[in-house]
């Protein structure tokens, strides 16, 4: 498993010939760090330490370590191996989490970077390569929205947005989503969804895609949590939502207008409410002019 684009963390597995289903080795790991959910690391002391796994059990084709500490037979680690594809695979340093990490399959003797600097945190995110598939699905779900306000036959972009959250959500149970850009452009691809939890989970995935280092991922994170809102009738609170009804004006209503003070809208994204009206009337103008 890599963090800051440098090994962080190697297990070590090898059967035992007489037993299929019994594994031993060793999990090397940073002899101290800290996190929250198994995606960014700090502080982080480099010094390798080996843990020997004391226990492997099998669990829905995922195995279960435990690690010991070989200095405190009190502190063991338990992570979760799953693997996704030839030598490929998903990592969870605390089973119960539902953030899994990457990890690849190495040849040789793979060993923990060194000289980490320990005020930094390092993230499993750093210099991962986009997925290519999930560019495709956003930039699909994109340009099926060029044509603009009363040009999009929504009953075809429907059924290609629904077939669109599918092949994401693969993508998603695979672990193939790493780099805050994939996360931005799976948040978009849900924000684009037809019930709450479509909504919620992009706003889930806006908010990893800000933690991996993709700062513009705010707007979709804004965004997501302000349809989220509209779609359980309640007013949305960042005033990115634009709608209107038969020959009614465009509008952002039901709207909250004084709880985000303008103030703020610059650090979250958002544009401050004058620049969000004239935006409003450039909506109801094309939409006249259709």
């Amino acid at each position: 498993m890599r963090a800051g684009g440098r090994p962080f963390l190697v297990i070590s597995l090898e059967t035992n010939p007489k037993k299929q289903d019994e594994y031993a080795g060793f999990v090397t790991r940073p002899k101290s760090f800290s996190t929250t959910d198994g995606t960014q690391f700090s502080p982080v002391q480099s010094a390798g330490v080996q843990y020997r796994i004391v226990a492997a059990v099998m669990q829905d084709r995922c195995l279960a370590l435990e690690g010991q500490n070989p200095s405190d037979e009190n502190d063991k680690d338990a992570y979760l191996l799953c693997i996704t594809a030839a030598g490929k695979g998903t990592l969870k340093l605390n089973p119960a989490w539902n953030e899994a990490s990457p990890v690849v399959l190495e040849t040789g003797s793979p060993s923990i970077a060194a000289n980490r600097n320990p005020s930094c945190t390092h993230s499993i995110g750093e210099n991962a390569t986009s997925n290519p598939e999930m560019k495709r699905i956003f930039d699909v779900d994109q340009k099926d929205r060029d044509p603009g306000v009363g040009k999009i036959d929504w009953v075809v972009v429907g059924k290609a947005d629904q077939e669109r959250r599918q092949e994401t959500r693969a993508l998603l149970a695979k672990g193939d989503l790493h780099t805050g850009e994939d996360f931005e452009r799976a948040a978009f691809v849900f924000q684009h969804g037809q019930t709450p939890d479509d909504y919620l989970l992009a706003h889930t995935l806006a908010m990893v895609a800000v933690a991996r280092g993709k700062a513009d991922a705010l707007w979709i994170e804004a965004a997501t949590l302000d349809r989220y809102l509209h779609s359980i009738e309640h007013p949305q609170i960042y005033g990115t939502q634009f709608g209107w009804k038969d020959d009614q004006p465009a509008t952002q209503e039901p709207y909250n207008r004084e709880l985000i003070g303008d103030a703020l809208r610059q650090d979250l994204g958002v544009p401050q409410r004058a620049a969000q009206e004239e935006r409003r009337k450039e909506i109801e103008s094309e939409r006249t002019r259709h």
